[in-house]
């Protein structure tokens, strides 16, 4: 009987600690949601760590919190202004106490009309993108350590 209480407090502590955890980080994506569409890259990009490497959907390689930043403020005006962001939350998975891997799905809508290289984009327009995102706990403040962003197209007919 003593094993399985132990083992019970155990599953509750564990359960507990996964949940908590899931909304530590569900927090860090809301508030890059709230960043984006205020237009504040540098405050988007806090939640990476010095080392981060983030992918985007182009597949262009960002090594480190300062080139990430000095990236976005490359394509703030062309790509980034001129549209809004909607993040939801698919999943984590708690890999320790102090790591865990999430998927997101982006929605990204145009505000009004932007050109691209190879051409324009409407307002209304809308794409999808789903999102990895590597997090680490060090003392006692997660940080994003990778990020990969992928573009959802739709099959050929």
């Amino acid at each position: 009987m003593k094993t399985i209480n132990v083992l019970l407090l155990l599953f509750v502590a564990t359960n507990g600690m996964a949940q908590n955890q899931e909304q530590e980080l569900k927090k860090i994506i809301q508030q890059q949601e709230l960043d984006w569409n205020k237009n504040d890259m540098k405050s988007f990009s806090e939640p990476f760590s010095e080392e981060a490497v983030l992918i985007n959907f182009l597949g262009m390689y960002w090594k480190g919190k300062a080139n990430i930043i000095t990236e976005f403020s490359h394509i703030n005006d062309c790509c980034i202004k001129p549209t809004s962001v909607k993040f939801d939350w698919i999943d984590s998975q708690s890999l320790s106490e102090n790591a865990a891997v999430a998927h997101i799905k982006e929605t990204l809508t145009a505000k009004e009309d932007y050109a691209v290289p190879g051409g324009m984009v409407k307002k209304g327009s809308v794409n999808t993108k789903f999102i990895t995102a590597v997090f680490e706990k060090k003392n006692a403040i997660w940080k994003i350590v990778s990020m990969q962003v992928t573009q959802v197209n739709l099959p050929p007919r």
